[in-house]
Formats: structure tokens, sequence, C-alpha cells
């Protein structure tokens, strides 16, 4: 669970900063499998796949299976189909700190790998992870909780992720979500904060944090495991009866074990 010093920090500003939750040997057992996904020496069902293509412009390259052995995938969801991923996601603190906030049962929206390729990287300009567009039954802030993961350095320069302290007290400021708009970023981002973190390391956000980030000015990768843990009770609006979030903490969770057969199936 998080102090109170933590919590006070969270409620106030938005985010968190953890020291890393594993040794050092195991957290680098998950960036070599993160190697071992990106270049095909694994493959999982389940999981997708995004090249980034760069800019200094928000624009999107597509998106789907596994497209080759390459160091440029942008994002990859899915990862909770790794059962050494499945295990760092369910780790005690990751429990307590989710139980803390939501409740005893608890889905996983989405677990993605986050790349910002050397001297590439896509400009991601101010935006909120909710909103309508995420199709959900609810769109409460306290519903949804997102654990930010180092998997490289990240710092000013390669492009780490920028926050605005405190403005998740504003609310979705879209009925939509995502992307703002110039006036409000205008009125509400003038002072923000660089997320510099050291591999391992680990940022707690809360959904409706106004976050962004820039392109890869250096020669290193800057690599991101984010997992949005998502209250058990928010299904999707077109699906109320099948909520399609695995679950990931309480009655009926994924267990690494059923992940290991389906990986040597």
């Amino acid at each position: 669970m998080l102090t109170p010093d933590q919590l006070d920090h969270f409620q106030e500003n938005g985010y968190v900063i953890l020291d890393p939750v594993v040794s050092p040997t195991e957290f680098e057992a998950l960036r070599q499998r993160c190697d071992d996904i990106t270049q095909g020496r694994i493959q999982h069902e389940g999981m997708w796949f995004q090249k980034d293509i760069g800019g200094s412009e928000y624009k999107l390259g597509p998106g789907g299976k596994f497209d080759g052995p390459s160091d440029n995938y942008r994002k990859i969801e899915g990862w909770e189909n790794d059962p050494l991923f499945l295990q760092y996601m369910q780790h005690p603190v990751f429990r307590g700190i989710t139980k803390q906030m939501m409740g005893e049962q608890v889905r996983v929206y989405r677990a993605m790998f986050m790349n910002k390729p050397p001297k590439l990287g896509t400009v991601l300009p101010y935006h909120q992870d909710g909103g309508t567009g995420w199709r959900l039954s609810s769109v409460d802030g306290n519903d949804f909780l997102t654990v930010w993961n180092a998997l490289d350095a990240a710092t000013i320069e390669n492009g780490c992720v920028e926050v605005v302290p405190g403005s998740h007290k504003l609310g979705l400021l879209s009925e939509r979500g995502h992307t703002i708009s110039k006036e409000h970023e205008e009125a509400y981002a003038k002072t923000s904060v660089f997320l510099e973190l050291e591999i391992g390391q680990v940022a707690v956000l809360h959904n409706f944090l106004l976050h962004r980030s820039d392109i890869n000015k250096t020669d290193r990768s800057r690599r991101g495991f984010s997992v949005c843990y998502i209250d058990g009770k928010v299904h999707r609006l077109d699906a109320p009866d099948h909520p399609g979030f695995p679950i990931i903490f309480g009655p009926g969770a994924l267990t690494v074990e059923d992940a290991q057969a389906r990986m040597t199936a």
C-alpha cells in the first residue's frame, strides 16, 4: 500500500514515484522478455503491435499482428498473455495499491509496452486517459489507476512523461477525453514536471492527470511498461454481460500457471 505521505502526494498532485518493486535481476528478465517479443523469439496470441513512424506531429501508424523482428515497435498491447509480465503485474505492491484505491476485484483495461526508438518517437500532446471513447460503464476517475514502469532510464532528452501536477482535479476536460484543446492547454498546462525515472522505477498516475511526451533525441531507446488497472465492477457498455477485461486481482483472476501452459502448448 502507499504510505500516508505517498497517498497525500498522489491525491494532491495526481502522481507518485516509487522505487523498484523487484530486484535488478528480476527486472532485467522483463527487459529481456521485451527483446524476445519484439524480435519474434517468443510470440503470444492476443498481442497487438504498432510500429513507430516518428515525428513532431501526433500521427500514428496502423497496428495489428506481429510484423517481423524490429526495434521500432511503438506500442504492443496484451502483455497479460505473457507469464513473466503477468507475474509482475500481480506483484504484491500493485495488489496493495489497487486494493487501497479500488477494492478487492480489479481488472486490467490494458497492459502495454510503449517505446520511443532512438532518434524517433512520436510526440504525444497533452491528454487524459479516459472518457466516452473508452466505452466503459463508468468514467469516474476513482475507477482507474495507471502504473508506468521504466524499462529504460526515462529522461527529458529521450522523451520521458511530462505531467501537470494537480490537473487530475479538473476532471475530464472533454466528454470524449484524451487530447485536450489548445485553449485548455493554455489555461491549465502552465506548470509541468518531467518524470525522469531510473530503470525499474514506477510512476503511479491518476488517469485524469494531464500528461504528454516528446520525441527521443538520443541514441538509446526509451521503453516503458504501462498497466491500467480498473475497478472490477466496471464493464464494457457494448457488452455488459461480458466485461472483456481480464481479472488481475480477486476471484477468477488470471494465473501465471495458465499463461505458462498456453505458452508451451
